[in-house]
């Protein structure tokens, strides 16, 4: 398997994706991570270097200022997946929106699998609240190995107030300590959660929404199939945030992007590499749902890709696919920028725009008047 050797995938590029504190309930790992080869399969296409790409201003400087963050840190070539989680939210929290206090915030830990505690975050927004609230279950980006509640409280906070929605934030647990399908089954759990418990914090069950960035947006895209396949909660949306629903092998830009835009393919196939625990289980939709026999009967969905990314294509294809099935899909491709960046907000302003735009469609997808 291909991986990186340090956190610069090339000259311009960084880092996989690294986040926040590990729970006490979680035995950290000491060793080397287990990886499991994975070659994602693509179209032949021409490689597009960063330099020549027409990115905006914004997301070239957010990339170079990213790589001279990272210049700082030791190669997370043999660090343990806590001291990955500290780098990747010492790198991007800068990066980010600011944590404002526009939502109010309780944490709770709830049942999940073989009696493990998730922790949750629950955001509601501010005045009186006279009646119940939608839900949004939003788990956050990170492949699996990283992302933090901490790091995803500004960008929880903004979409909670844009969209006046309650927005549940699930800590899953995450790879190498916690392999497939522990994340999938500790989101599912929250999502259970949510249905019996909305009233407990002024939730509405009947309308319940999934939303997630990268892979989170896998988590987001498999709770949809397993809740339809399994008589699970009636979910009235979906949104996917570059989501990483995997890949049929059709993609170009798994090859065009391949290195060099903060986030390539020899990072992705490790990350997958790092949670699964077999080659096979990579045909499981739970892991890629582009692989899924059936699309039909899925919430409405907003879909978010950048223009320079290597999921770009499979992404795409995805929200054609959901479209090809008969589900109301909004695809937004969002031109002269990278993955991630929702979590670059702070400098970037389609990282803003993602999520005001985000909101909006939810309340459209509920038939809730606009804001």
């Amino acid at each position: 398997m291909r991986f990186a050797k340090s956190f610069f995938v090339c000259s311009a590029g960084l880092l996989l994706f690294f986040t926040g504190p590990i729970s006490a309930q979680q035995k950290e790992v000491k060793y080397a991570d287990p990886i499991v080869e994975v070659v994602l399969p693509y179209k032949k296409a021409e490689f597009i270097s960063i330099e020549a790409a027409k990115l905006d201003a914004q997301s070239r400087k957010a990339v170079q200022m990213l790589a001279q963050a990272g210049m700082q840190h030791p190669s997370y070539v043999g660090l343990s997946p806590l001291r990955r989680r500290e780098i990747h939210d010492q790198l991007y929290i800068p990066l980010g929106l600011p944590n404002e206090d526009i939502t109010h915030v309780e944490e709770r830990f709830i049942p999940g699998p073989g009696g493990y505690k998730i922790r949750v975050r629950i955001y509601t927004p501010k005045g009186e609240q006279k009646e119940t609230l939608p839900v949004v279950l939003y788990y956050h980006g990170g492949g699996m190995m990283v992302g933090s509640l901490e790091q995803y409280e500004p960008i929880v906070r903004r979409l909670c107030q844009k969209s006046d929605m309650i927005v549940v934030a699930v800590d899953y647990r995450m790879s190498p300590e916690n392999k497939f399908p522990t994340a999938i089954d500790d989101a599912y759990a929250a999502l259970l959660w949510a249905r019996d418990n909305a009233d407990s914090f002024g939730g509405d069950t009947e309308r319940l929404v999934v939303a997630g960035d990268s892979g989170g947006g896998l988590l987001a895209a498999a709770m949809t199939q397993i809740a339809r396949d399994e008589n699970g909660p009636a979910l009235s949306y979906q949104v996917l945030v570059y989501p990483a629903v995997g890949t049929r092998g059709n993609s170009k830009s798994l090859e065009k992007f391949r290195e060099g835009y903060v986030f390539g393919r020899s990072e992705l196939e490790w990350a997958y590499g790092s949670w699964v625990n077999s080659p096979d289980e990579m045909n499981n939709p739970k892991v890629q749902p582009i692989l899924a026999a059936d699309f039909s009967n899925l919430p409405p969905a907003y879909i978010a890709s950048a223009e320079y990314e290597v999921m770009r294509d499979d992404i795409e294809e995805y929200a054609a696919l959901l479209q090809a099935a008969g589900v109301p899909t909004v695809l937004h491709r969002f031109s002269g920028t990278v993955h991630p960046f929702m979590s670059m907000a702070g400098v970037i302003d389609a990282g803003k725009d993602v999520i005001d735009e985000a909101a909006t469609m939810i309340r459209k997808g509920l038939n809730l008047p606009a804001r």
